[in-house]
């Protein structure tokens, strides 16, 4: 017996030092412990809920400890008989237990008469390493056997609520090994930055840095960016959750800022609200075909449309400013279709005026009202010197081209296919919406309609692109001048402009 009483305290001793804080002594006599056995996951490990209304799945990679009670009989090792032992559990079936207990005593079997608690631990860390899944399950069990080394608190009827109880222990041991480990940050590109000091968001599980997360999301709130608050990644578009953007900012102030432009934001995408223009509070409309609105905080009724004092029995002045844009847009779309050019005529047109549109992106006028002919700079300081009327200048200080002219150069560049095809899709466009933007007159078709002008004389009849600020043009075709701003023919320039029309004048 003394022999066995040695080798009892020099196994528990030995199993001590390499299980370190897992095993607690139960007994002052060192013949009860406890053992927690942390499982060998499999890579992936499922761990799968199948009840009555769905089914669910999600991967894990721990779950909590076995407990293995040991009690140490007077005679073991040197008897037949093994260590009285005890599996707890409160996820594991009693069944699954039961096996558990039979493995252990078949190992017992082919090792009697020697120590055996090492290789009992060693067998129940593997018990999940040859399979990849756990399934929780609410049917009932048939436990023929009743084997009392078994105790289990797993109920069918509690398989959901243990379901959920086994994410968040992973969950728990993840974020305490995250903690305890250095990380990279990729922004800043650190490497060396503690677990503690980094921030892993709950949506994608991507990491930063503390330090990058507020200074990324402070400058969002402080421009009013909130809903672009998304994780950094470039490849990960998820939303930021305003749990993690009140832990990350750590400022309340800096928060309820944030809540408020949250709010704001949200409301402004809601078709049904409209702000107080005296209160600025928001104000929920009711019928769409009525634009009476009645702000609850001031008690002001107003137009949702225009935002002044509610007038029933008036036309609203923007529904007025909508109808008279339609009827100005389809004029002028009736006006360019009324033009009847041939396809080569169109092509000339469409390229003369890419060809103007080239030359005004690259001039400025000559300052001289009696002038302004176009000049190009290609180097050299700001002063300039105009070669016609002798004009002395700074390049800064004279008049650009239009922007238009400038914006149509820089969408189209030299590409007249591209051009023609937006001309045919402007001409065959029909939109009829409530929307002042939308019915604004397309770039292409004003442009068109303000710059070009017929011929009058009925000989030729050729459309012309003005190019810059001077209102005489000489027809390319029939050689005869007249006048851009009344189309009439100009035989005598001089005595023409000055009286009615104007000589230079912007397009």
């Amino acid at each position: 017996m003394t022999n066995d009483k040695q080798q009892q305290e020099e196994e528990l001793l030995i199993l001590k030092s390499i299980l370190g804080e897992t095993i607690t002594d139960l007994s002052n006599e060192n013949d009860q412990f406890e053992i927690d056995i942390e499982f060998q996951l499999s890579r992936p490990f499922h761990l799968r809920l199948i009840d009555n209304s769905n089914q669910l799945s999600t991967v894990i990679q721990h779950l909590p400890p076995l407990i293995l009670t040991i009690h140490f009989h007077d005679q073991y090792p040197s008897s037949i008989h093994s260590p009285t032992f005890v599996l707890s559990s409160c996820y594991l079936s009693r069944t699954y237990l039961e096996n558990m207990c039979r493995n252990l005593d078949e190992i017992w079997e082919q090792n009697l008469s020697q120590p055996i608690i090492f290789q009992w631990i060693e067998c129940l860390k593997e018990e999940f390493s040859s399979v990849n899944e756990l399934c929780l399950t609410n049917s009932e069990i048939n436990n023929e056997n009743d084997d009392p080394r078994a105790m289990s608190s797993y109920e069918p009827d509690r398989a959901t609520p243990i379901y959920q109880q086994l994410i968040e222990y992973n969950q728990e041991i993840e974020n305490e090994k995250f903690l305890h480990e250095y990380h990279e940050c990729p922004i800043c590109m650190s490497n060396d930055i503690s677990g503690r000091d980094m921030i892993r968001l709950h949506k994608c599980h991507h990491t930063f840095c503390r330090a990058c997360l507020h200074d990324y999301a402070q400058m969002h709130i402080n421009t009013g960016s909130v809903e672009w608050l998304l994780c950094p990644d470039s490849q990960c578009q998820l939303a930021l959750l305003p749990s993690e953007i009140k832990i990350i900012i750590n400022n309340n102030e800096l928060y309820d800022k944030y809540e408020r432009l949250l709010l704001q934001k949200t409301l402004e995408q809601m078709l049904d609200i409209v702000w107080c223009p005296r209160c600025q509070q928001a104000v929920l409309t009711g019928n769409e075909n009525d634009n009476l609105a009645l702000c609850d905080q001031c008690r002001f009724a107003f137009c949702k449309k225009c935002k002044k004092t509610y007038h029933s029995q008036t036309l609203c002045a923007i529904e007025q400013e909508l109808i008279e844009l339609k009827e100005k847009r389809r004029k002028a779309l009736l006006k360019w279709r009324g033009l009847k050019l041939t396809e080569d005529d169109e092509k000339n047109l469409l390229r003369e005026f890419l060809a103007v549109a080239r030359i005004e992106n690259s001039t400025r006028l000559c300052p001289n009202s009696m002038c302004q002919v176009p000049i190009e700079k290609n180097e050299g300081c700001d002063h300039m010197y105009c070669v016609r009327c002798r004009t002395n200048f700074n390049w800064s200080e004279a008049k650009d081209q239009t922007t238009e002219a400038k914006a149509l150069f820089e969408q189209y560049g030299n590409d007249l296919d591209k051009l023609n095809e937006e001309i045919r899709n402007e001409r065959d466009d029909e939109t009829d919406i409530n929307n002042l933007k939308v019915l604004e007159l397309p770039l292409v078709t004003k442009l068109l309609m303000s710059r070009t002008k017929k011929c009058p004389n009925m000989n030729c009849g050729k459309h012309h692109v003005k190019s810059g600020a001077s209102n005489y043009i000489i027809c390319q075709h029939c050689k005869r001048g007249f006048c851009f701003s009344c189309g009439n023919s100009v035989a005598k320039p001089n005595s023409h402009f000055g009286q009615g029309c104007k000589r230079h004048s912007d397009t």
